[in-house]
């Protein structure tokens, strides 16, 4: 026990390493600057060591900082999870999961009460968000996403699926359409999805006018009802053309992007997480239509 720093300090200076600033770490805490600093010097006075390198009014950290801050990280997030699975009932373990939201709502969200049969021991608590994300900040053991952005190198990173995409329209506007020029239907969170598209696949379309919505939820929903034709991941509009609803008349074609699951830790080490995981990859699986 004698070799362990002072531990309580070990919270502000986790805050002071992932903001590179005293400021913000006592913004975080409620505490003052000064507190914030006195904690860290405290470790320095420990360890007999600088933590941070103060270089043109900026916090940088040293190379024993950067590994104190990596072991600190890890430690204080097992000992919250630790500390969420004793104050849990045993009956009822709480999995926090981020997805994309268009994704969260067309087709994760219609699936859950499939799982819950399943596993009614799990409690997901689902949140949407897209792109990059804090998994210890906010609290979030698994984050559905696509594979388009960088993420921090420490993140755990399971593949589930390769993304496809295609042009889904109602079957009353192919028919009235297919022939002539068409509406397409652009998303604002995905600009480039149609120029993707049409790289991927040598069937042109003739184009009448555009319009553009906030996310893909929305113009697919626009396709729907025969507004125009959208581009469609196939797992946003699967089940709607199991129904009927849309039509996918060029098919669909695979993009550079993966579906991945973002984690602090190897779903592979914690029973909720495997489990879970498991079950998106199964339901990934799109048979043929």
């Amino acid at each position: 026990m004698n070799n362990l720093p002072p531990l309580k300090p070990l919270i502000s200076f986790r805050a002071a390493a992932r903001y590179s600033s005293f400021t913000k770490a006592a913004h975080e805490l409620n505490l003052t600057h000064g507190a914030v600093s006195r904690a860290v010097k405290q470790l320095e006075e420990f360890f007999g060591f600088d933590l941070f390198e103060r270089r043109n009014r900026r916090l940088f950290l040293t190379e024993k900082g950067k590994l104190l801050a990596e072991g600190v990280e890890e430690v204080l997030e097992k000992l919250k999870n630790v500390s969420e699975a004793v104050r849990i009932p045993e009956s009822k373990r709480r999995l926090s999961v981020s997805c994309e939201p268009s994704l969260a709502m067309r087709w994760l969200m219609p699936k859950l009460e499939d799982f819950r049969l399943k596993h009614p021991q799990i409690d997901i608590h689902l949140s949407t968000g897209g792109g990059p994300i804090d998994l210890s900040a906010e609290g979030v053991h698994l984050a559905i996403r696509r594979s388009d952005f960088t993420w921090p190198s420490y993140y755990q990173c399971t593949t589930i699926g390769k993304e496809r995409i295609g042009p889904v329209c109602s079957p009353g506007y192919w028919e009235q359409h297919q022939h002539t020029p068409k509406l397409l239907l652009h998303t604002r969170t995905r600009p480039e999805a149609w120029t993707d598209w049409k790289i991927l696949s040598a069937s042109p379309i003739e184009t009448d006018s555009e319009k553009y919505f906030d996310h893909f939820y929305f113009s697919l929903q626009a396709a729907i009802t025969g507004f125009g034709i959208a581009i469609g991941p196939e797992p946003l509009v699967y089940d709607d053309i199991k129904q009927g609803l849309l039509i996918a008349p060029y098919g669909f074609k695979k993009t550079q992007s993966d579906y991945v699951i973002l984690s602090l830790h190897d779903p592979e080490t914690n029973a909720d997480m495997r489990v879970f995981v498991d079950w998106i990859i199964g339901k990934l699986a799109l048979p043929s239509i």
